[in-house]
């Protein structure tokens, strides 16, 4: 099983009027709402391909009771540990009129021990043998090692470990010595303290870090993505596709990794994968996920070279 943890989920709300006018009433005119996180983004890729997966959190008040119910209506199951604070949430309010949006945030929730220490007993009953893919940024009352000392707990169950995160938390999380790492190519220059911009720079840079993780993916935007192990190095190059949203593109990368390599164990099938799903999500101007058919007609069009 799959495990993905988003700790910090959020619903966004994006509401549609013609025009916004101050110290009057206006009418709503469309109105979506969205779970969003990167761990989600990556159970939503694993379930369109057919697999599944379990989602970790933290989840409070009637934004959290939302997110859960939101989720379950995708089809993604989800084990939140529930939070005294409200979960966050977000409203974008787009004017057609005018074609411009304001985005209002809420605060992130600041946990207390008792909360992390359940968090800590779920993730304590995962099975042994379980890949869990571990996202995103460490919300307010954790410890900046939070991610590490969870990757070292998981490992001794014999469990793998993705790591996507930034800053301190992934070069912490890095030394803990995941079984993968997916930063993009300015997350891997802000670890490494490099400028790498082309696939052989970008190599030779992440090269050191497989002393002590098995797998490296550096997504790389439209040009798709470096791929590295104990066995080379490899470049997969996507297709060119009109690119109208990039949004979770890395997201669906890492879902389209993972889901493939626990299914066939294969390395350059994930890989070409991961980067197919990346691509197909751009495709679509609303943001929403890949699509199966999409991902289908992409992957075949993905070219792998060794260097």
């Amino acid at each position: 099983m799959i495990y993905t943890v988003t700790l910090d989920p959020m619903l966004d709300r994006v509401v549609f009027v013609e025009e916004l006018v101050y110290d009057d009433v206006n009418c709503i005119t469309e109105d979506h709402k969205r779970p969003a996180g990167k761990g989600i983004d990556v159970s939503r890729v694993i379930r369109e391909l057919g697999g599944e997966s379990v989602l970790l959190g933290f989840a409070g008040g009637y934004v959290g009771s939302e997110l859960t119910d939101l989720l379950a209506a995708e089809g993604i199951d989800t084990d939140f540990t529930r939070i005294r604070d409200e979960s966050r949430s977000s409203i974008t309010i787009f004017q057609r009129k005018n074609k411009t949006q304001t985005l209002l945030c809420t605060r992130q929730p600041v946990l207390d021990r008792s909360e992390i220490d359940a968090f800590c007993a779920k993730t304590d009953a995962i099975p042994h043998g379980s890949s869990v893919v571990i996202s995103g940024n460490i919300p307010p009352g954790m410890e900046g090692g939070f991610f590490a000392d969870l990757i070292t707990s998981l490992k001794k169950r014999d469990i793998k470990v993705c790591l996507d995160s930034d800053h301190e938390a992934f070069k912490l999380g890095v030394a803990a010595g995941p079984y993968m790492i997916k930063p993009n190519v300015f997350e891997l220059n802000r670890l490494a303290g490099s400028q790498a911009s082309q696939p052989e720079d970008i190599g030779k840079f992440a090269q050191p870090y497989l002393e002590n993780i098995e797998f490296i993916i550096v997504s790389l935007g439209a040009r798709g993505a470096i791929g590295l192990s104990k066995e080379g190095s490899y470049y997969a190059k996507p297709p060119r596709v009109n690119v109208r949203n990039s949004s979770g593109a890395g997201d669906s990368l890492l879902g389209g990794f993972i889901s493939t390599m626990a299914r066939t164990g294969s390395f350059i099938e994930s890989l070409k994968m991961g980067v197919a799903c990346g691509t197909a999500t751009t495709l679509d101007v609303s943001g929403t996920i890949c699509r199966k058919k999409d991902i289908d007609t992409i992957e075949k069009e993905v070219i792998i070279e060794k260097f």
